[in-house]
């Protein structure tokens, strides 16, 4: 399984808050091996909506794109997301997510 594949497997399995943590360099997995932010230009900002839309998933959930909270309205982003993802999920190293994997097991359940 590639690194996109576990990523899509880690939000079907709720866990935005991991892939989160990978995107703001606070996983433990990470290594040298994960550059972080892109720097070709358009990459760099669809990584930018990525981290929202991760934000807004770890905080809502997937049941609504829109969310109001303390006065204040957030959305997610799913298409930005997927276009990472069809970016092949630059910024994060296979090695690293998948080592998470490995610690950190999805059952079907999930």
């Amino acid at each position: 399984m590639g690194k996109v594949e576990i990523i899509r497997l880690m939000l079907s399995a709720g866990r935005a808050k991991d892939m989160l943590d990978f995107v703001e360099g606070e996983s433990r997995y990470l290594s040298e091996a994960s550059g972080g932010v892109p720097q070709d230009p358009e990459l760099k900002r669809i990584w930018i909506m990525m981290v929202h839309h991760l934000r807004f998933l770890a905080e809502f959930g997937g049941d609504v794109s829109i969310q109001s909270s303390g006065g204040r309205v957030y959305r997610s982003y799913p298409d930005e997301f997927d276009r990472w993802l069809s970016a092949g999920a630059p910024g994060i190293s296979e090695i690293d997510i998948k080592r998470y994997l490995e610690e950190n097991p999805i059952d079907e359940s999930e």
